[in-house]
Protein backbone atom coordinates (compact mmCIF):
# COMPACT_ATOMS: atom_id res chain seq x y z
CA UNK A 1 0.00 0.00 0.00
CA UNK A 2 1.48 3.31 -1.00
CA UNK A 3 0.93 6.23 1.01
CA UNK A 4 0.43 9.27 -0.66
CA UNK A 5 -0.32 12.11 1.93
CA UNK A 6 1.17 12.67 4.20
CA UNK A 7 4.23 12.02 3.08
CA UNK A 8 6.63 9.74 5.27
CA UNK A 9 3.17 8.17 7.03
CA UNK A 10 4.22 4.60 8.26
CA UNK A 11 1.32 2.04 9.46
CA UNK A 12 2.59 2.39 12.88
CA UNK A 13 1.83 5.87 13.01
CA UNK A 14 -1.50 5.98 10.94
CA UNK A 15 -3.08 3.38 13.66
CA UNK A 16 -1.48 5.94 16.24
CA UNK A 17 -3.89 8.60 15.31
CA UNK A 18 -6.41 9.79 17.18
CA UNK A 19 -10.10 11.45 15.93
CA UNK A 20 -10.49 15.07 17.19
CA UNK A 21 -13.49 16.80 18.76
CA UNK A 22 -16.10 17.64 15.81
CA UNK A 23 -16.00 21.31 13.90
CA UNK A 24 -12.96 22.19 15.52
CA UNK A 25 -11.78 26.10 14.63
CA UNK A 26 -8.55 24.87 13.57
CA UNK A 27 -10.08 22.75 11.07
CA UNK A 28 -12.59 25.79 9.45
CA UNK A 29 -9.72 27.42 9.33
CA UNK A 30 -7.23 25.04 7.19
CA UNK A 31 -10.79 24.56 4.83
CA UNK A 32 -10.78 28.14 4.58
CA UNK A 33 -7.35 27.99 3.68
CA UNK A 34 -7.99 25.58 1.12
CA UNK A 35 -10.98 27.61 -0.44
CA UNK A 36 -8.70 30.35 -0.99
CA UNK A 37 -5.88 28.05 -2.96
CA UNK A 38 -8.05 26.45 -4.61
CA UNK A 39 -10.24 29.38 -6.06
CA UNK A 40 -7.22 30.85 -7.25
CA UNK A 41 -6.21 27.41 -9.60
CA UNK A 42 -7.08 28.06 -13.46
CA UNK A 43 -9.57 24.60 -13.28
CA UNK A 44 -13.01 24.55 -13.63
CA UNK A 45 -13.33 21.74 -11.22
CA UNK A 46 -10.77 22.62 -8.74
CA UNK A 47 -12.45 26.00 -8.38
CA UNK A 48 -15.65 24.45 -8.26
CA UNK A 49 -14.12 22.91 -4.89
CA UNK A 50 -13.19 26.16 -3.59
CA UNK A 51 -16.29 27.99 -3.93
CA UNK A 52 -18.03 25.33 -2.31
CA UNK A 53 -15.42 25.38 0.94
CA UNK A 54 -15.96 29.11 0.81
CA UNK A 55 -16.72 29.81 5.34
CA UNK A 56 -20.16 30.91 4.18
CA UNK A 57 -20.85 27.95 2.46
CA UNK A 58 -19.50 25.75 5.54
CA UNK A 59 -21.88 28.10 8.14
CA UNK A 60 -24.90 26.90 5.94
CA UNK A 61 -23.77 23.18 5.74
CA UNK A 62 -23.63 23.16 9.20
CA UNK A 63 -27.43 23.72 9.96
CA UNK A 64 -28.50 20.72 8.33
CA UNK A 65 -27.59 18.91 11.82
CA UNK A 66 -27.88 19.62 15.39
CA UNK A 67 -23.77 20.20 15.89
CA UNK A 68 -24.01 20.41 19.67
CA UNK A 69 -23.98 17.33 20.58
CA UNK A 70 -22.34 15.81 17.12
CA UNK A 71 -18.72 13.56 17.59
CA UNK A 72 -16.61 11.73 15.22
CA UNK A 73 -17.13 8.03 14.25
CA UNK A 74 -13.77 7.38 14.64
CA UNK A 75 -11.76 6.10 11.54
CA UNK A 76 -14.05 6.30 8.17
CA UNK A 77 -12.60 4.91 4.95
CA UNK A 78 -13.42 5.87 1.80
CA UNK A 79 -13.23 3.78 -1.48
CA UNK A 80 -13.12 6.51 -4.55
CA UNK A 81 -14.72 6.52 -7.52
CA UNK A 82 -12.51 5.85 -10.57
CA UNK A 83 -14.77 7.82 -12.87
CA UNK A 84 -14.61 11.00 -11.09
CA UNK A 85 -11.38 11.91 -9.48
CA UNK A 86 -12.07 14.97 -6.98
CA UNK A 87 -15.21 13.60 -5.65
CA UNK A 88 -13.63 11.64 -2.78
CA UNK A 89 -12.23 14.83 -1.45
CA UNK A 90 -16.01 16.28 -0.95
CA UNK A 91 -16.79 13.47 1.52
CA UNK A 92 -13.14 13.44 3.05
CA UNK A 93 -13.34 16.88 4.24
CA UNK A 94 -16.42 16.79 6.03
CA UNK A 95 -15.81 13.56 7.58
CA UNK A 96 -12.22 15.64 8.78
CA UNK A 97 -14.57 18.48 9.58
CA UNK A 98 -16.45 15.89 11.85
CA UNK A 99 -13.42 15.05 13.52
CA UNK A 100 -12.52 11.52 12.25
CA UNK A 101 -9.52 10.17 11.15
CA UNK A 102 -9.90 9.60 7.41
CA UNK A 103 -8.24 7.34 4.83
CA UNK A 104 -8.67 6.68 1.53
CA UNK A 105 -8.01 4.55 -1.40
CA UNK A 106 -7.91 6.56 -4.17
CA UNK A 107 -8.72 4.97 -7.98
CA UNK A 108 -5.24 3.42 -10.26
CA UNK A 109 -6.66 6.45 -12.57
CA UNK A 110 -5.15 9.57 -11.68
CA UNK A 111 -6.04 12.50 -13.19
CA UNK A 112 -4.90 16.07 -13.92
CA UNK A 113 -6.99 17.38 -10.75
CA UNK A 114 -6.43 14.64 -8.32
CA UNK A 115 -2.45 15.16 -9.26
CA UNK A 116 -2.80 19.36 -8.58
CA UNK A 117 -4.91 18.48 -5.52
CA UNK A 118 -2.86 16.67 -3.57
CA UNK A 119 0.59 19.59 -4.13
CA UNK A 120 -1.56 21.36 -2.63
CA UNK A 121 -2.15 19.90 0.83
CA UNK A 122 0.88 18.48 0.43
CA UNK A 123 2.30 22.57 0.45
CA UNK A 124 -0.39 23.19 3.14
CA UNK A 125 0.95 20.29 5.21
CA UNK A 126 4.05 21.84 5.42
CA UNK A 127 2.79 24.85 7.11
CA UNK A 128 2.55 24.21 10.86
CA UNK A 129 -0.82 25.17 12.33
CA UNK A 130 -2.29 22.61 9.30
CA UNK A 131 0.19 20.02 9.59
CA UNK A 132 -1.44 18.75 12.93
CA UNK A 133 -5.19 18.75 11.40
CA UNK A 134 -3.99 17.20 8.48
CA UNK A 135 -2.64 14.30 9.43
CA UNK A 136 -5.74 12.93 10.43
CA UNK A 137 -6.16 12.68 5.93
CA UNK A 138 -4.62 9.97 4.92
CA UNK A 139 -4.97 8.99 1.02
CA UNK A 140 -3.31 5.78 -0.34
CA UNK A 141 -3.15 4.00 -3.50
CA UNK A 142 -3.10 0.05 -3.44
CA UNK A 143 -4.34 -2.95 -4.62
CA UNK A 144 -7.98 -4.29 -3.05
CA UNK A 145 -6.12 -7.46 -1.77
CA UNK A 146 -3.05 -5.35 -0.38
CA UNK A 147 -3.00 -7.15 3.51
CA UNK A 148 -2.32 -3.55 4.53
CA UNK A 149 -5.68 -2.12 2.93
CA UNK A 150 -7.44 -5.08 3.79
CA UNK A 151 -6.39 -4.21 7.80
CA UNK A 152 -7.65 -0.95 7.26
CA UNK A 153 -10.88 -2.42 5.84
CA UNK A 154 -11.71 -4.49 8.82
CA UNK A 155 -10.77 -1.94 11.48
CA UNK A 156 -12.92 0.68 10.19
CA UNK A 157 -15.67 2.40 12.00
CA UNK A 158 -17.21 3.26 8.69
CA UNK A 159 -17.07 2.45 5.30
CA UNK A 160 -17.93 4.49 1.98
CA UNK A 161 -17.93 2.49 -1.21
CA UNK A 162 -18.40 3.73 -4.45
CA UNK A 163 -17.98 2.05 -7.58
CA UNK A 164 -20.22 -0.52 -9.40
CA UNK A 165 -22.71 -2.45 -7.75
CA UNK A 166 -20.32 -6.16 -8.66
CA UNK A 167 -17.86 -4.02 -6.81
CA UNK A 168 -19.36 -2.77 -3.37
CA UNK A 169 -20.68 -5.88 -3.11
CA UNK A 170 -17.37 -7.88 -2.87
CA UNK A 171 -16.08 -4.74 -0.81
CA UNK A 172 -19.25 -5.37 1.42
CA UNK A 173 -18.05 -8.84 2.21
CA UNK A 174 -14.45 -8.05 3.91
CA UNK A 175 -15.38 -8.37 7.32
CA UNK A 176 -15.98 -5.66 9.78
CA UNK A 177 -16.21 -4.71 13.40
CA UNK A 178 -19.96 -4.71 14.58
CA UNK A 179 -20.38 -1.43 14.86
CA UNK A 180 -19.25 -0.11 11.72
CA UNK A 181 -21.59 1.12 9.41
CA UNK A 182 -21.30 0.48 5.52
CA UNK A 183 -22.78 2.53 2.73
CA UNK A 184 -22.47 1.61 -0.71
CA UNK A 185 -22.83 4.41 -3.75
CA UNK A 186 -23.17 2.34 -6.46
CA UNK A 187 -24.73 2.61 -9.86
CA UNK A 188 -26.79 5.21 -10.86
CA UNK A 189 -28.30 7.01 -13.46
CA UNK A 190 -29.70 10.49 -13.82
CA UNK A 191 -32.05 12.61 -15.93
CA UNK A 192 -33.10 15.82 -17.15
CA UNK A 193 -36.56 16.91 -17.41
CA UNK A 194 -37.35 19.70 -19.87
CA UNK A 195 -40.79 21.64 -20.39
CA UNK A 196 -41.14 21.54 -23.94
CA UNK A 197 -43.20 24.92 -24.36
CA UNK A 198 -41.04 26.70 -21.60
CA UNK A 199 -38.16 26.76 -24.20
CA UNK A 200 -39.65 27.70 -26.67
CA UNK A 201 -40.38 30.80 -24.72
CA UNK A 202 -36.83 31.06 -22.85
CA UNK A 203 -34.94 33.85 -24.79
CA UNK A 204 -31.53 33.56 -23.29
CA UNK A 205 -29.48 32.16 -24.57
CA UNK A 206 -27.91 30.06 -21.76
CA UNK A 207 -30.03 26.89 -21.47
CA UNK A 208 -27.46 24.50 -24.01
CA UNK A 209 -24.75 26.08 -22.15
CA UNK A 210 -26.03 24.94 -18.55
CA UNK A 211 -27.30 21.78 -19.94
CA UNK A 212 -23.75 20.62 -21.53
CA UNK A 213 -22.00 21.63 -18.10
CA UNK A 214 -23.94 19.41 -16.71
CA UNK A 215 -23.63 16.52 -19.51
CA UNK A 216 -20.05 17.25 -20.23
CA UNK A 217 -17.93 18.42 -17.45
CA UNK A 218 -16.87 15.01 -16.59
CA UNK A 219 -17.02 13.76 -20.19
CA UNK A 220 -20.47 12.60 -18.75
CA UNK A 221 -18.85 9.94 -16.20
CA UNK A 222 -20.12 11.44 -13.08
CA UNK A 223 -23.66 9.47 -11.36
CA UNK A 224 -25.49 12.83 -11.59
CA UNK A 225 -24.58 13.90 -15.44
CA UNK A 226 -27.48 13.34 -17.22
CA UNK A 227 -28.00 10.11 -19.26
CA UNK A 228 -31.66 10.27 -20.48
CA UNK A 229 -33.27 14.15 -21.53
CA UNK A 230 -36.76 13.62 -20.85
CA UNK A 231 -39.00 16.28 -22.99
CA UNK A 232 -42.42 17.14 -21.08
CA UNK A 233 -45.40 18.63 -23.40
CA UNK A 234 -47.63 17.46 -26.71
CA UNK A 235 -45.68 15.77 -29.79
CA UNK A 236 -45.87 19.01 -32.03
CA UNK A 237 -44.56 20.59 -28.93
CA UNK A 238 -41.69 18.98 -28.15
CA UNK A 239 -41.02 18.81 -31.93
CA UNK A 240 -40.69 22.68 -32.00
CA UNK A 241 -38.49 22.91 -28.81
CA UNK A 242 -35.92 19.88 -29.96
CA UNK A 243 -35.53 22.34 -33.48
CA UNK A 244 -34.40 25.21 -31.22
CA UNK A 245 -32.87 23.26 -28.43
CA UNK A 246 -30.15 20.99 -30.37
CA UNK A 247 -28.86 23.66 -32.71
CA UNK A 248 -28.15 26.20 -29.57
CA UNK A 249 -26.64 22.76 -27.70
CA UNK A 250 -24.39 22.20 -31.01
CA UNK A 251 -22.97 26.19 -31.27
CA UNK A 252 -22.31 26.07 -27.34
CA UNK A 253 -20.58 22.93 -27.68
CA UNK A 254 -17.91 24.64 -29.84
CA UNK A 255 -17.36 26.80 -26.43
CA UNK A 256 -16.48 23.78 -24.63
CA UNK A 257 -14.50 22.04 -27.27
CA UNK A 258 -12.25 25.26 -27.75
CA UNK A 259 -11.48 25.65 -24.48
CA UNK A 260 -10.51 22.20 -23.25
CA UNK A 261 -13.51 21.61 -21.18
CA UNK A 262 -14.59 18.62 -23.19
CA UNK A 263 -12.07 16.17 -25.79
CA UNK A 264 -13.54 13.49 -26.97
CA UNK A 265 -10.12 11.41 -27.93
CA UNK A 266 -10.21 8.57 -30.11
CA UNK A 267 -10.11 5.91 -27.31
CA UNK A 268 -13.30 7.32 -26.11
CA UNK A 269 -15.12 7.49 -29.42
CA UNK A 270 -14.30 4.13 -30.17
CA UNK A 271 -15.84 3.29 -26.88
CA UNK A 272 -18.55 5.52 -27.58
CA UNK A 273 -19.42 3.62 -30.92
CA UNK A 274 -19.06 0.31 -29.86
CA UNK A 275 -21.32 0.95 -26.86
CA UNK A 276 -23.96 2.10 -29.06
CA UNK A 277 -23.59 -1.14 -31.31
CA UNK A 278 -23.71 -3.30 -28.56
CA UNK A 279 -27.19 -1.49 -27.07
CA UNK A 280 -28.51 -2.42 -30.73
CA UNK A 281 -27.45 -5.39 -30.88
CA UNK A 282 -28.97 -6.29 -27.33
CA UNK A 283 -32.13 -4.72 -28.64
CA UNK A 284 -32.32 -1.96 -26.30
CA UNK A 285 -32.71 0.48 -28.70
CA UNK A 286 -34.60 0.73 -32.29
CA UNK A 287 -34.06 3.95 -33.93
CA UNK A 288 -30.82 5.17 -35.70
CA UNK A 289 -28.79 7.65 -33.46
CA UNK A 290 -27.61 11.44 -34.52
CA UNK A 291 -24.87 13.04 -34.06
CA UNK A 292 -25.54 16.95 -32.64
CA UNK A 293 -21.55 18.54 -32.94
CA UNK A 294 -19.69 16.16 -30.18
CA UNK A 295 -22.99 14.47 -28.60
CA UNK A 296 -25.42 11.61 -29.94
CA UNK A 297 -29.07 11.65 -29.60
CA UNK A 298 -30.61 7.96 -29.33
CA UNK A 299 -34.40 7.91 -29.11
CA UNK A 300 -35.70 5.62 -26.35
CA UNK A 301 -39.12 4.48 -25.43
CA UNK A 302 -39.05 5.05 -21.44
CA UNK A 303 -36.59 4.05 -18.83
CA UNK A 304 -34.95 0.39 -18.63
CA UNK A 305 -32.09 -0.59 -16.60
CA UNK A 306 -31.17 -2.81 -19.21
CA UNK A 307 -30.22 0.38 -21.49
CA UNK A 308 -28.84 2.23 -18.48
CA UNK A 309 -26.21 -0.45 -17.49
CA UNK A 310 -25.55 0.25 -21.15
CA UNK A 311 -25.00 3.41 -21.69
CA UNK A 312 -21.61 4.08 -23.34
CA UNK A 313 -21.33 7.73 -21.79
CA UNK A 314 -19.12 10.22 -23.59
CA UNK A 315 -22.06 12.04 -25.08
CA UNK A 316 -24.77 10.04 -25.99
CA UNK A 317 -28.19 11.47 -24.77
CA UNK A 318 -31.49 9.00 -25.16
CA UNK A 319 -34.37 11.56 -25.54
CA UNK A 320 -37.52 10.10 -24.43
CA UNK A 321 -41.20 12.48 -24.28
CA UNK A 322 -44.17 12.74 -21.80
CA UNK A 323 -47.09 14.25 -22.03
CA UNK A 324 -47.38 14.09 -18.20
CA UNK A 325 -45.45 13.58 -15.21
CA UNK A 326 -47.34 10.36 -14.23
CA UNK A 327 -45.87 8.55 -16.65
CA UNK A 328 -42.03 9.85 -15.12
CA UNK A 329 -43.03 8.80 -11.84
CA UNK A 330 -44.67 5.34 -13.28
CA UNK A 331 -40.72 4.22 -14.42
CA UNK A 332 -38.52 5.92 -11.80
CA UNK A 333 -36.48 3.00 -9.53
CA UNK A 334 -34.16 3.56 -6.62
CA UNK A 335 -31.23 3.76 -9.00
CA UNK A 336 -32.09 6.71 -10.65
CA UNK A 337 -30.39 9.84 -9.26
CA UNK A 338 -30.64 13.49 -9.74
CA UNK A 339 -33.12 15.12 -12.15
CA UNK A 340 -32.05 18.41 -13.43
CA UNK A 341 -35.26 20.78 -14.99
CA UNK A 342 -35.56 23.37 -16.68
CA UNK A 343 -39.55 25.19 -16.57
CA UNK A 344 -40.67 23.97 -13.56
CA UNK A 345 -40.20 26.07 -9.98
CA UNK A 346 -38.59 23.55 -7.68
CA UNK A 347 -40.75 23.29 -5.30
CA UNK A 348 -43.05 22.02 -8.33
CA UNK A 349 -41.00 18.76 -8.69
CA UNK A 350 -40.46 17.94 -5.14
CA UNK A 351 -44.06 18.43 -3.72
CA UNK A 352 -45.00 16.08 -7.02
CA UNK A 353 -41.85 13.36 -6.07
CA UNK A 354 -42.96 13.80 -2.25
CA UNK A 355 -46.79 13.28 -2.74
CA UNK A 356 -46.02 10.30 -5.91
CA UNK A 357 -43.92 8.56 -3.17
CA UNK A 358 -41.74 7.54 -6.15
CA UNK A 359 -38.75 5.08 -5.72
CA UNK A 360 -36.35 6.93 -7.23
CA UNK A 361 -34.66 10.68 -7.37
CA UNK A 362 -32.66 11.73 -4.59
CA UNK A 363 -31.78 15.10 -5.84
CA UNK A 364 -33.72 17.20 -7.69
CA UNK A 365 -31.70 20.25 -9.24
CA UNK A 366 -32.33 23.27 -11.93
CA UNK A 367 -29.85 22.63 -15.15
CA UNK A 368 -26.81 23.89 -14.59
CA UNK A 369 -26.39 22.43 -10.96
CA UNK A 370 -26.75 19.16 -11.37
CA UNK A 371 -23.20 18.25 -10.65
CA UNK A 372 -22.58 20.21 -7.43
CA UNK A 373 -22.52 18.37 -4.78
CA UNK A 374 -24.23 18.57 -1.50
CA UNK A 375 -23.83 17.29 2.16
CA UNK A 376 -27.26 15.19 1.36
CA UNK A 377 -26.27 13.15 -1.11
CA UNK A 378 -28.35 9.80 -2.84
CA UNK A 379 -31.07 10.34 0.28
CA UNK A 380 -28.30 10.41 2.82
CA UNK A 381 -27.40 13.65 5.10
CA UNK A 382 -23.52 12.58 5.08
CA UNK A 383 -22.86 15.05 8.09
CA UNK A 384 -25.76 13.19 10.04
CA UNK A 385 -23.52 9.93 8.99
CA UNK A 386 -20.49 10.83 9.30
CA UNK A 387 -20.85 11.43 13.10
CA UNK A 388 -22.27 10.16 16.21
CA UNK A 389 -25.56 11.88 17.92
CA UNK A 390 -25.27 12.09 21.83
CA UNK A 391 -28.69 12.24 23.04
Amino acid sequence: MKVLFPRSLTMDRLEAICPAPAWRDEVRGLLGKLSEKLMSEPGATLNALGFWLRPAHLKQMALLVDGTRMRPRGKVLQVAPGNVDTLFIYVSLLALWLGNVVVVRLSSRQGEDEARLLDILHALAETQCWSEELQRLVLVRCEYDDPDWTAQMSSADMRIFWGSDNTIRRLSTVPKPSHCIDLGMGHKHSLCLLHAKKVLDNNDGQLAALFLRDTLEFAQQGCASPRTLIWFGSASCVAAAQEVFWPAVEEAAKDFIATGRYQLDDASALERLSGLQQLALDGCVHDPWQRVGCLVRLPVGGLSKRQELGHPAHGVVYEWAINDLSELAAQLKPWHQTLSYFGWDRSELTEWATHQAVLGLDRIESVGQALIFHPIWDGLNLLQQLGRQLR
